[in-house]
Formats: C-alpha cells, structure tokens, sequence
C-alpha cells in the first residue's frame, strides 16, 4: 500500500519541481507584452488622455468665429452636472464654399478653418457630457444659449467632434438709439434703421449666399395710449458705405410721451428670429 502511494506521489512532485524552476528561470514577462495580450482579448486598461472639439453653426449659416465674438463653451457631466471644462471658441468661420459644398446626410460637414474649443479629458469609458454653447458673444442682445447631451469616447476608440446649431439672427436697431429724446413735438417722422444678419454675423444682401427677398424685418411700436402700430421694414441697397444687411422704414409718432419698440426680423423657410427693443419720448 505504501508503495502503492510513493508510486502515485512521484510523478506529482517532478511536475511540482519543474513548474517550481519555470517560475524562478523564466524572466519576467514586459508591461508591453501584457498591454499586447490584454489588447488582443479585449481587456481595456488605464484612462488615456482624451481630446474633444467642440464648434458652434449658425443654423442656416456659417461657424461663428472670432469676427462674431465665437462661442462660450461649457461641458459638464450629464449624470451628475460635475463642471468638466469651459472655454471659448477661436478662429474663423470656415471654408469659403461652406454654404455652396453639396454632402450626403451621412457626411460630416467639413470644419476646416471653424473657430473651435479644444479641451482633454481623463477617460476609461464612454461618458455622457452635457454641452451648452452661449453665442454670438459679440452680439449678446441676440445671444443663444444651446445645449445638447452626447456620448463621449475615450481617445482610441474614435474622434470626439461636437457641433452645436445656434439658431436665430442678430438683430440690432441702430436708429433711433434707446431712450431718444428728441425736442420737438408730435407729430414726428422717427426714422428706423436696423441692421439684421445671420447669427454667424454673415451679410444679408443680393448677390450674397443670404437673399433679402427671404427676410421679413418689422417694428411694432407700443404708443402711450397703449395701441400698437406694426410697420414694415424695408431692405436698403443704398445704404452709407454700401453696407449690405440695412432695413430701414419710418413710423408717423403722433402723441406726446413713452413708446417702445420692438424690432423683429424672421427668416422665412428656415425658422430664424431675432428681436431687439428701443424706447424713444417725445415732449
């Protein structure tokens, strides 16, 4: 019986032996070696670096670059609203043929030459970032806020690009200024002269990418005795300096006192506004 166990323990220690001088022989297997194999079956490691790009388009318009003020960008986690990055775009509104350049839905739109915020985030998984985008910053009396939610990546699985549509139009009265005080009495011609352009601060005139013929500009001016007129303003081919982008019309003020106006301009097709508010006062 006795011999009967050496007989079966023999051949459990030589494999004990020489499994024993494998591990003690063998050198070390590289931290590259097993990034390698990981990476074969599948295994992901550590969180790497990872760079996103964020660009705001003008809907209907080109990127809203540094000529326009850019964008404020913010990134914050979707889940748990922690504050990841913030920062504002820089450079230009993109290629020249941006509005002429024909693509499938299935293709991305080129962002060569856009004003852009870079910013890089520690990932080891897929994060859901909340994007808000504050635009044009140098037309905030018509400034949009956007926000959307995507799915980020971490670098080696693919790129991050992220381009947020601002809708709408800057709409700004530059005649007459807020609170006009003229000294003479009703009745008196207040003349209107509004400069209206894409958010992206491109021009609206003929010849241009942006027609006249597809804006409706108009004032509704609320009078002191608490009526309201609606007046049309008309595009203006003879503009000072030839400047395109002018709507002009002149509204008949008849009563003494407060009115206020407010400016509107609508892009038929695309569903752009914007809006901008002057008061004058008569004696």
């Amino acid at each position: 019986m006795k011999r009967l166990s050496l007989a079966l323990l023999l051949p459990i220690l030589v494999v004990g032996l020489a499994l024993a001088a494998f591990l003690f022989i063998t050198p070390p297997v590289e931290s590259e070696t097993i990034k390698n194999a990981l990476s074969r079956i599948g295994v992901y490691q550590a969180s790497a670096p990872t760079e996103i790009r964020v660009y705001a388009l003008a809907r209907g318009g080109r990127f809203i670059g540094d000529d326009i003020g850019g964008a404020q960008v913010t990134l914050r986690d979707s889940v748990s609203g922690e504050f990841l990055a913030s920062g504002r775009t820089r450079g230009g509104s993109g290629v020249a043929d941006l509005m002429t350049v024909e693509r499938a839905r299935t293709e991305p739109i080129s962002t060569q030459d856009a004003a852009v915020f870079t910013t890089t985030l520690q990932l080891d998984e897929p994060r859901l970032i909340q994007f808000e985008a504050y635009a044009p910053l140098g037309a905030p009396s018509s400034a949009n806020h956007v926000t959307t939610t995507e799915w980020v990546v971490p670098a080696e699985f693919g790129e991050n690009k992220i381009i947020l549509e601002i809708p709408g139009l800057n709409v700004e009265v530059v005649d007459p200024p807020t609170h006009f005080l003229p000294k003479i009495k009703p009745p008196l011609d207040i003349k209107f002269r509004v400069n209206v352009t894409m958010i992206c601060g491109c021009p609206i005139g003929p010849g241009l990418a942006w027609q006249p013929q597809n804006y409706e500009v108009k004032a509704m001016v609320h009078k002191p005795d608490g009526t309201s007129d609606l007046i049309p303003l008309e595009y203006d081919p003879t503009a000072p300096d030839t400047a395109p982008s002018q709507f002009i019309g002149t509204y008949m003020a008849t009563q003494s006192g407060v009115y206020d106006a407010v400016v509107f301009g609508h892009q038929i097709g695309v569903d752009n506004a914007g809006s901008d508010r002057v008061t004058f006062i008569l004696p």
